[in-house]
């Protein structure tokens, strides 16, 4: 594949895997035009001294830079060989990644180059792969930078300096039984993940059965955070019964964001009760000065569900 070529532009997910479709395997995908990049078998005469030019060829400082730099001379690629993709996903229990519209779900394992990951960055929900929950974390060396709109993790492990390696850029979130861990092995709390999103402004996160992440001082300490009126869109399911409902409720109502929450199963009645209250205030409601959220549990009424769906709808969103 031709390391020197831009990237083509960002794709929806939608779009690619309908390319994906149309194309079938791997296999049957017409190679683009390839530069073939090796050693060169002379020295190169820079007006700068050598340690500066290997310096520069280690550490370009954005991708417009090392694009430039490959094209003017091949000295910097083959010093410091990188790759960007577009679209970088685990499918059929191999890595893959998309490089250009010729060159689509070509497998990494044989690639010996590091990659610029930008687009999307896909792990997990493939009916036809197993997943091992260090794939992540055992494929970080062979990732030079990521700059990634979309991220889905699933069952996931991974410390926080991984996590934040991967997120930093990051503009939307997606995860589902992902386990983020200090140096010391302790799983970190549901609100310092979302400290360690920083630049995310959607989040759709999924507890884990029986979580520990989430207590009862969750929301307080989420409702500290700055960035939590950063977000667009913030989306949790599985929410377990220790959730303050009614501490975050009143930070909705002062949010301009989109919001969903869907219970775990197993609520007290209690809890039910004041979930079923809420939800009733916003189906008695005529106006809005804030997005209504959706919220649903078990045993929620089937129209009670409809009218919050409705009236969500109505107010420009579709949970």
């Amino acid at each position: 594949m031709d390391a020197s070529e831009s990237e083509s532009p960002a794709e929806s997910s939608s779009t690619l895997k309908r390319k994906r479709s149309a194309s079938g395997d791997s296999s049957a995908v017409i190679p683009a035009k390839r530069h073939r990049f090796i050693a060169p078998n002379h020295r190169y005469d820079f007006d700068f001294p050598d340690s500066v030019i290997y310096y520069v060829a280690k550490n370009p400082t954005s991708a417009k830079l090392y694009k430039k730099l490959i094209k003017a001379c091949r000295y910097f690629f083959w010093k410091n060989p990188i790759l960007f993709t577009q679209f970088l996903l685990y499918e059929n229990n191999e890595m893959k990644a998309d490089f250009s519209k010729y060159e689509l779900d070509i497998c990494l394992k044989n690639v010996p180059y590091k990659f610029w990951v930008r687009g999307y960055f896909l792990i997990g929900f493939d009916a036809n792969s197993s997943f091992k929950k260090d794939l992540v974390s055992s494929f970080l060396p062979r990732i030079y930078r990521c700059e990634i709109d979309v991220l889905t993790l699933q069952n996931q492990k991974l410390t926080t300096d991984e996590f934040l390696f991967i997120t930093a850029k990051t503009a939307r979130v997606r995860f589902a039984d992902l386990t983020v861990v200090n140096r010391d092995g302790k799983e970190i709390a549901f609100e310092k993940l979302v400290e360690l999103i920083p630049e995310a402004r959607s989040l759709d996160h999924c507890f884990k059965d029986n979580d520990k992440t989430l207590t009862a001082k969750t929301v307080k300490e989420l409702l500290k955070l700055p960035r939590l009126q950063n977000f667009d869109e913030f989306r949790l399911f599985n929410v377990p019964e220790a959730f303050d409902i009614e501490a975050f409720f009143a930070h909705i109502k002062k949010s301009k964001g989109m919001f969903q929450l869907g219970f775990a199963g197993s609520l007290s009645d209690d809890y039910q009760s004041r979930l079923e209250a809420i939800v009733d205030e916003l189906i008695q409601a005529e106006t809005f000065d804030f997005i209504p959220p959706f919220i649903f549990y078990p045993g929620m009424d089937d129209e009670k569900c409809l009218k919050l769906s409705k009236i969500c709808e109505e107010n420009d969103w579709w949970p």
